[in-house]
């Protein structure tokens, strides 16, 4: 990402993520041992079910879940790709914030709405400046603008202080105030700021239009080459370990449409529910939810193959890896649900509370769509998996050819 708020967030997430399998792999087995008498004595029954229910469900039903799939995803499709985004970040603050107050209270009584700050060459005669200013002031939702030359204008320049002429000059550059009506980071402002830049260069090609308006016009420009970048990058990424991991070209990309339609139906409910999202969430949550939800796929699919591989066909293979694996899905589905959802909720700040709403939701429907669509997937595509999936070409209907001679006289 060019913001630095994805180096910020990628380098903290993988080193969180590196340090957590440390620990995961040395402390953890060491406090098992430690504590292997107290964990014991506070056995008890297990509070969630076996879920035969849902396995039985999903191998028995496979046919009439991918054609929900098929049906679903270009809605999801459409409702991903329409979500409203804002980019203006005083919405994600409390109104009751002091700043936020005094921004409301410049609006309605001073009708300063969205200041620009334009800096020109020093040495542009009076004329030329107040030649740009009217045609500036011309331009659809211009409030007004004051420059030096304006107030020499009409006030002779004997008459004022030398520090105004400070204020609005300096050794290099004069400085002229834009106040514009349209709120920030909207296509309206964006599209005056486009007409204003217009204007500028040509009386200073090296003119400086700054202030939040541009900045946040600027944001629009990088945050969508960002969510450009991040999807294609993240994507490849895991595509290419599930390669190497599973050595099979047709899984990756199976496990991923899985992912990635849970992905398109959690960021298209907002636009069916009218819900307006910052515009970190698109950035953020598609490579979260990827990546933190992707290990559910690869636990069933591994043992799919593994299944496969020992001569079953490919409904028990199936069944057999969802039902050994669907527990541990719906624990770990649940506990990432649980360590965000309560966030969303408590949170008083808008962003905060929407993406971690948005992981939430994201964390119940990957778990729904792995135990559901990808066994569908699964079951549908498997000899095009068998055949594009390294050692699993012999397998045909759960009969596997030996080719080994020396294998098959040994009995293995």
């Amino acid at each position: 990402m060019d913001l630095t708020l994805g180096k910020d967030i990628g380098i903290v997430m993988a080193k969180g993520v590196l340090l957590g399998v440390i620990c995961v792999i040395t402390v953890l087995p060491s406090m098992l041992l430690i504590f292997d008498s107290l964990l014991e004595k506070t056995k008890h029954k297990e509070i969630l079910p076996k879920f035969e229910r849902i396995r039985n469900f999903s191998i028995k039903h496979y046919k009439a879940i991918i054609v929900v799939f098929i049906i679903f995803l270009p809605i999801a499709i459409y409702g991903y790709n329409h979500t409203e985004i804002y980019y203006n970040l005083d919405k994600s603050l409390p109104e009751t914030l002091k700043s936020v107050e005094a921004n409301n209270t410049l609006k309605e009584k001073f009708n300063v709405v969205s200041p620009e700050v334009l800096l020109v060459n020093r040495n542009i005669p009076d004329y030329k400046v107040n030649e740009m200013l009217d045609k500036i002031e011309e331009v659809e939702g211009i409030e007004w603008t004051l420059g030096y030359p304006k107030i020499a204008g009409v006030i002779p320049e004997t008459v004022l202080p030398k520090e105004i002429k400070s204020v609005f000059e300096n050794d290099n550059y004069q400085m002229i105030i834009i106040n514009s009506k349209y709120e920030m980071a909207t296509d309206e402002l964006n599209n005056q700021i486009t007409q204003l830049n217009n204007i500028i260069k040509q009386y200073d090609q090296k003119a400086i239009l700054a202030g939040e308006g541009p900045l946040m016009k600027d944001l629009v420009e990088i945050s969508n080459h960002d969510f450009n970048s991040v999807n294609i990058v993240s994507i490849a990424v895991i595509f290419i370990i599930m390669i190497m991991v599973l050595k099979s070209i047709s899984l990756p990309i199976i496990l991923i449409v899985a992912i990635e339609f849970a992905i398109f139906i959690n960021m298209g409910i907002p636009f069916y529910t009218n819900t307006t999202l910052p515009f970190v969430a698109s950035i953020v949550i598609g490579t979260i939810q990827l990546g933190a939800t992707i290990d559910y796929a690869i636990l069933i699919t591994t043992k799919y193959i593994h299944n496969r591989k020992e001569g079953r066909n490919k409904k028990e293979a199936v069944s057999e890896a969802l039902g050994s694996s669907i527990h541990s899905i719906v624990v770990s589905g649940l506990c990432f649900f649980g360590a965000t959802f309560g966030v969303g909720i408590y949170s008083k700040i808008e962003m905060i509370r929407s993406l971690c709403s948005l992981m939430s939701r994201g964390a119940i429907i990957s778990m729904m769509v792995v135990v559901s669509v990808l066994p569908a997937f699964l079951i549908v595509f498997d000899k095009w998996i068998c055949k594009t999936t390294s050692k699993m070409s012999p397998i045909i209907d759960g009969t596997t050819e030996k080719i080994d001679e020396k294998e098959r006289k040994f009995g293995k």
